[in-house]
């Protein structure tokens, strides 16, 4: 056997070759099979009287018996190609070779051997091993005797095998190459919050409702360092945080979706954190479970992340493929404070600490959300549906939850048991703010109650304030809930019409 003039990573294993000498001429009975389809008229002097291939086959006598003919072969379920030719010529010593021709024209392999025979009658069997990694497509033998063409059998291979897994170096650039920073800005261009986006589709933009909310507009930072800015959004969800923006792409290309329901609890996935402006590092999680009564309302838990900013970044599965983007609690409630991320953690009667982050799955995303009309902000606030954001300049220096409160040396206001978590038959729950102001105040305070849909559910009546520059001031409320259903709920507290502090609480049955 020569050896392959064209390497194939050692994909074909041998070329089994049938020889007779003088003393074991062929005889065969009756017309020969020939396949016209198969093989090609031959201006030589050797006749092709059979030609056939198949998986599977056995040597009886001087003849080679194919068990399993046909032509179109799939990896890894077949292991080898047997393709067998049998011949008419004149008597007497000749040399076969054959030659496999992969898809893209190119000889990959050949292998010869020799013939005798003192009658007319003569056969040859080649063999192909199929390795997982063969290039799928359209082959053939060609086979030649003395110099001269002696038939071509023609076969296809289509391969089954799953495609090699990319490297997490890979899925980097990929994800990365496609990710945003979006940044919400209030109406003087000032920060309001910041989080990731990524292209699903050709320009479409997904991030996750916390990220826009409150904003006037949105600036959009891409890979490259060049930015944008846009003043609207097509499709959101508050529920479920998510919200789909619309802007050129370029030649960003779009990350691949995941199939539905494509993971399981115990994935190992990825997902995109940054630590700083323009940075962009992966992070390896896990699915942890589930989170929802509802299977339609149902999120993925995942493993805790690193410090930085994740909202909206893609989870992807070990093929680069986005599985869901990552968003707050159940209620989808946006950040507590102004560039943070906070979601709603019961923790007992301790006081709420970061959850862990969720993600909501992209295949319950409709996928007409891209193509619905879009809606500025200004009409998105003047209909309720952002909230307000809390304002730079807070004079609020701190403030405690709990169930009560109280007056010490008449001045001082105390929050007696602290928590965030109220049961329904504690009837009420407390909130004290200590005022730290920078400026001379003269207002109104107020606190508003909002639920899950940023309806204000519940308010105090406004009562006059005034504040004095650098002196400490006190305000206290004893807030009755008895009107309100077990959940979670938001809770602003306003000088004039300006958001100065927020924070979630939960009232439970």
């Amino acid at each position: 056997m020569k050896p392959a003039r064209y390497p194939l990573l050692c994909l074909l294993a041998s070329a089994l070759l049938l020889t007779w000498a003088a003393a074991a001429s062929l005889t065969l009975a009756g017309p020969r099979e020939t396949d016209s389809k198969q093989v090609q008229s031959q201006p030589t002097q050797f006749r092709v009287l059979k030609a056939v291939c198949g998986a599977k086959g056995v040597t009886r006598g001087a003849l080679f018996e194919m068990q399993d003919a046909r032509n179109v072969f799939h990896v890894p379920e077949d292991h080898e190609i047997i393709v067998y030719f049998e011949w008419e010529g004149p008597p007497g010593s000749h040399h076969a070779e054959g030659s496999w021709r992969s898809p893209d024209g190119k000889v990959a392999l050949t292998s010869d051997f020799d013939l005798v025979s003192e009658g007319t009658q003569y056969a040859g069997t080649w063999r192909l091993a199929l390795p997982e990694t063969i290039t799928p497509g359209l082959w053939a033998l060609e086979a030649q005797i003395d110099g001269k063409p002696a038939g071509t059998q023609t076969f296809e291979i289509i391969s089954n095998a799953p495609p090699p897994l990319p490297t997490a170096g890979e899925i980097y650039q990929r994800s990365a190459a496609a990710s945003v920073f979006v940044t919400s800005l209030d109406s003087d261009g000032e920060t309001i919050s910041r989080g990731f986006g990524f292209f699903i589709d050709k320009g479409v933009v997904l991030t996750a409702f916390q990220v826009i909310d409150g904003a006037s507009s949105l600036r959009i930072d891409f890979a490259d360092g060049s930015n944008a800015k846009i003043g609207d959004v097509v499709a959101w969800n508050r529920r479920q945080d998510w919200a789909i923006l619309k802007m050129d792409s370029g030649t960003i290309a779009p990350l691949e979706r995941a199939a539905p329901n494509s993971w399981k609890v115990g994935d190992l996935e990825y997902v995109l954190i940054s630590q700083g402006p323009g940075s962009r590092t992966i992070q390896n999680v896990n699915i942890t479970g589930l989170q929802g009564t509802l299977p339609a309302e149902q999120r993925l838990s995942i493993s805790a992340l690193g410090a930085g900013v994740s909202l909206g970044s893609p989870l992807l599965d070990d093929h680069g493929r986005v599985v869901g983007i990552l968003g707050g609690g159940l209620a989808g409630f946006g950040s507590r404070r102004m560039g943070t991320w906070a979601p709603y953690v019961d923790l007992g009667d301790t006081a709420a600490t970061l959850a862990e982050p969720t993600v909501w799955p992209l295949s319950k995303i409709p996928e007409s959300a891209p193509s619905q009309i879009p809606v500025t902000f200004a009409d998105l606030r003047g209909k309720g549906v952002l909230m307000s954001p809390i304002v730079r300049n807070s004079q609020v220096a701190t403030a405690m939850m709990g169930e009560d409160f109280q007056k010490e040396m008449g001045i001082e206001i105390t929050v007696a048991r602290p928590k965030h978590d109220f049961p329904r038959k504690l009837g009420k729950f407390a909130l004290v703010v200590t005022w730290g102001p920078s400026e001379n105040v003269k207002s109104t305070e107020q606190l508003r109650i909002f639920d899950a849909d940023n309806r204000a559910v519940l308010q105090t009546t406004p009562a006059k304030i005034n504040l004095r520059t650098h002196e400490t001031a006190y305000s206290a409320w004893r807030v009755p809930f008895s009107s309100l259903g077990a959940g979670v709920y938001r809770v602003d507290v306003l000088l004039g019409d300006q958001t100065q502090w927020r924070e979630f609480i939960r009232i439970s049955e």
